[in-house]
C-alpha cells in the first residue's frame, strides 16, 4: 500500500506556516547553551527551513536510541510503531482483514485504523495531526501516540534532530496538575492567545518533598517548530502556596516572580499537533538567582531548575492545528 498523501499539498502547508507567523520574533533568540551544543533558536528560520521537516530525525525510547527513524510530514511528526512500542515493553499486533493495529501494555491499550487520524486509548478517543500510513512495511503513526498511549515524556532535541521519549521518575509522591484539560488532551481554546482569551492557566500540587522551600512553574512548547519555547514562567512562589488560581498572570503579589509573562498557546496554521507541557519543581531554596533577561527557550532555564530540585511533576496537554 503507498503511503497516504496529505490533504493540502506541501508547498501550500509551508506557504501556510509562514503566513500564520504573525509574532515571528517571539521565538527569536541569542545562542543557547544546551547539554548537546550551542546552537542559534529562530522559529521563523526553521519555517523557512523546508528540507529540515521533511528529513528523518532520530529516536530514543527510555535510553536506547532506535535503528528505525521517524519522519517529518510538514511539522508532523511520524513514528515507527511497532519499533517505539516494543522498545517500551508493549506489544503490538496487525490485523489485516480490518487493516488496523493493536497495541496492548501496561495499563493501556490502543488501536487505530491504517488511513485514519484517530486513536482509541482505553476507550478514549485523540484527534491526531495525521492518519496511520503504511511505508516500506512499516506503520507510521503520530507522535502524540507516544504520550497518550504509553505515558511517556516526549522531548525534542533540535541540535541532534532526536525525539527522545522516556519515563518519568521520581523519588517522591510529589504531584501537580492542572484543572483546565486532561492530561494528554486538548487545551481549551480560553487558554489560547490570538483565538482565545489569553488566560493563564490554573496549577495546583500537593505532597511537595521535605525541605521544598519555594515552587517553579513552566510552561514550553515541545514541537520542533517552538522548539522548547517558554509559554509562561513562574519562580520563587512561596512553599506555603498550594496553587495558581486561573488567570493570575500579572497579578503576583505574594512574593513570586513572574519570569515570563502568560503567554497563551497558539501554534502556527497547518503545524499539526504541538505538545505544551505544564512542568512544576520543587526547589530547595527559597529564592533563585535569576537571569539577567527572561529565558526565551526551556534549556536555558532547566539547569537552574534541574540544581536545586527535590521533585518534579508535569501535566502535557495538546493544540491540534490544521
Amino acid at each position: 500500500m503507498k503511503k497516504a498523501a496529505l490533504k493540502t499539498g506541501k508547498y501550500t502547508l509551508i506557504t501556510g506556516l509562514l503566513l500564520s507567523l504573525s509574532v515571528p520574533n517571539i521565538y527569536a533568540a541569542e545562542d543557547v547553551t544546551s547539554s548537546s551544543s550551542t546552537i542559534q533558536k529562530d522559529v521563523a528560520s526553521n519555517v523557512a527551513s523546508y528540507s529540515q521537516w521533511n528529513t528523518p530525525f532520530s529516536l530514543t525510547v527510555n535510553g536506547k536510541k532506535l535503528e528505525a527513524k521517524g519522519e517529518m510530514e510538514n511539522t508532523r511528526m511520524l513514528i515507527p510503531l511497532r519499533a517505539v512500542f516494543e522498545a517500551a515493553g508493549a506489544i503490538v499486533k496487525w490485523n489485516n482483514t480490518t487493516q488496523s493495529w493493536l497495541a496492548e501494555g501496561d495499563g493501556f491499550k490502543a488501536r487505530e485504523k491504517l488511513g485514519e487520524s484517530k486513536v482509541t486509548v482505553n476507550g478514549v478517543e485523540y484527534e491526531l495531526d495525521h492518519e496511520a500510513v503504511l511505508e516500506h512495511g512499516n506503520v507510521m503513526v503520530s507522535s502524540r501516540i507516544i504520550e497518550a498511549a504509553l505515558g511517556l515524556e516526549l522531548r525534542w532535541d533540535s541540535a541532534n534532530r532526536m525525539l527522545t521519549a522516556s519515563t518519568v521518575s521520581t523519588e517522591s509522591d510529589f504531584r501537580a496538575w492542572s484543572d483546565a484539560f486532561t492530561a494528554y488532551d486538548s487545551i481549551p481554546d480560553k487558554y489560547a492567545h490570538g483565538y482565545g482569551q489569553n488566560i493563564s492557566l490554573p496549577v495546583s500540587w500537593k505532597d511537595v518533598p521535605k525541605g521544598t522551600k519555594s515552587i517553579a512553574v513552566v510552561m514550553y512548547d515541545v514541537h520542533p517548530i517552538a522548539d522548547n519555547f517558554i509559554h509562561w514562567s513562574v519562580l520563587n512562589i512561596p512553599v506555603s502556596v498550594g496553587g495558581i488560581d486561573e488567570g493570575a498572570s500579572g497579578h503576583f503579589s505574594d512574593g513570586s516572580v513572574e519570569l515570563n509573562h502568560y503567554y497563551g498557546v497558539e501554534p502556527p496554521r497547518y503545524s499539526g499537533d504541538h505538545l505544551y507541557r505544564l512542568a512544576v519543581y520543587a526547589l530547595d531554596t527559597t529564592k533563585l538567582e535569576l537571569p539577567a533577561t527572561a529565558p526565551v527557550f526551556f534549556e536555558q532555564l532547566e539547569p537552574l531548575l534541574l540544581a536545586h530540585s527535590l521533585g518534579y511533576s508535569k501535566q502535557d496537554g495538546f493544540v491540534h492545528q490544521n
